[in-house]
């Protein structure tokens, strides 16, 4: 069964199509290790979109969404390839130059021994043990990867609550535990320490299948996610503290919003934690940070345990509103391309950020539809000035008109 908080656009329509068949085959799973009927249930949310990762889609697991599920025997669907992934926000002491955020930011990103101290005195013993820290291509600060990011913002209106100045935003998942990680990773990546108990459920009509282990394996699995949304949270605080250094004020947020809320339960791209959160736009554009409503329809309950789902953002949408998306034999059709198992959708020439290229005024109408849907209360608005991310760094502080769109300049 599915619960649907989306916007229903075209994309969200399209997905829900076959998020409909991925309830099914989690339901399937279950019934079947459980030799009863047992069910699942969807929660499609605000920023319901298109998932970065091909396997992961492949899988039936898209972005913006929380998949929770039935049965007396626990199992795990690997292909949501779960890892943790979060933001966290500090304030500044005392306001600084784009340039020397820059430069504080370089002076760890560049320096090798500021990650390796990280490793070395925050991992578990375990972990460490389990990464070969000489491999620089696999372990290092990875904010400037995927969609990840290290950003300068300012809060400047007198009318919110959150108090004037500059505040450092981040957005990573922990290298550490993800498919370089053969003993405790949670990707499926063939060698890693469950590939071999991965059992398979189809779906032949639809061109569909669900990945899943079950029994001791899939509580280890759970037990290893848990432990990871710690070690995430601490991995975004050390870094933040490390680059701000005398400047590192007070902790506003540090929310996980990719990971495991429950034993039977994954979220991607939605918070699930009771607190405030980051409700993140696109490039250049104002983050929002938000009081969710805790006694609205997204308060539910999982195995015992309340939660609050909440939108991380504002999702990745098709690029033309005729675009379907179609499983195939030998892979997904996205548009009109051709994706399978392992490969990546380039966000921003394959599909394209929900908001990005609105105007302001154009942004906060739809997260006004966004918390219509997923109600909460706006307690600041950060403009952002700076943006280190995989594509390069941007200065937003220094914009030209043009069009009436404000262009920012790439260093």
């Amino acid at each position: 069964m599915i619960t649907n908080f989306s916007l229903n656009d075209n994309t969200q329509k399209e997905i829900l199509k076959h998020l409909e068949i991925t309830s099914k085959l989690l339901s399937k799973v279950g019934t079947k290790l459980s030799q009863t009927q047992k069910e699942s249930m969807i929660y499609a949310m605000p920023d319901l979109g298109i998932a970065q990762n091909g396997t992961r889609m492949l899988g039936g697991f898209y972005t913006g969404v929380c998949y929770s599920w039935d049965s007396d025997v626990p199992f795990i669907p690997v292909d949501a390839t779960v890892n943790v992934c979060g933001t966290a926000v500090y304030k500044l002491n005392q306001s600084i130059t784009v340039q020397e955020f820059k430069e504080r930011l370089d002076r760890v990103m560049s320096n090798r021994e500021t990650y390796l101290k990280y490793a070395t005195k925050q991992l578990p013993s375990q972990i460490l043990d389990s990464i070969d820290l000489e491999r620089t291509d696999k372990f290092y600060w990875n904010y400037n990867v995927g969609n990840h990011f290290a950003i300068l913002a300012e809060q400047k209106e007198d009318n919110t609550e959150l108090s004037e100045g500059q505040y450092m935003i981040v957005h990573a998942s922990a290298i550490e535990l993800k498919k370089d990680n053969l003993r405790y990773g949670l990707y499926p990546v063939e060698g890693n320490w469950y590939y071999n108990d991965i059992e398979t459920v189809y779906d032949d009509k639809e061109n569909r299948y669900l990945r899943y282990i079950y029994g001791k394996k899939a509580i280890q699995f759970a037990e290893l996610a848990n432990i990871l949304q710690k070690i995430n949270k601490d991995r975004n605080r050390y870094f933040c503290k490390v680059v701000l250094g005398e400047l590192a004020g007070k902790e506003i947020i540090n929310l996980s919003h990719y990971g495991m809320p429950t034993k039977n339960a994954i979220c991607i791209g939605c918070q699930w934690e009771q607190d405030n959160f980051t409700l993140l736009t696109a490039p250049r554009n104002d983050i929002y940070l938000v009081h969710p409503n805790l006694s609205s329809k997204n308060t539910i309950k999982l195995n015992h345990k309340q939660i609050t789902l909440t939108p991380h953002g504002c999702g990745v949408m098709l690029k033309n509103n005729r675009d379907t998306i179609e499983y195939l034999d030998d892979g997904i059709l996205i548009g009109n391309k051709h994706f399978k198992k392992g490969e990546s959708i380039n966000i921003g020439n394959d599909v394209l950020v929900r908001t990005n290229g609105m105007y302001s005024q154009q942004v906060k109408q739809h997260i006004e539809k966004v918390l219509d849907k997923c109600p909460g209360t706006i307690y600041g608005k950060m403009h952002q000035l700076f943006a280190r991310t995989k594509y390069g760094d941007f200065d937003y502080s220094k914009r030209v008109a043009h069009g009436g769109i404000n262009i920012p300049i790439k260093n």
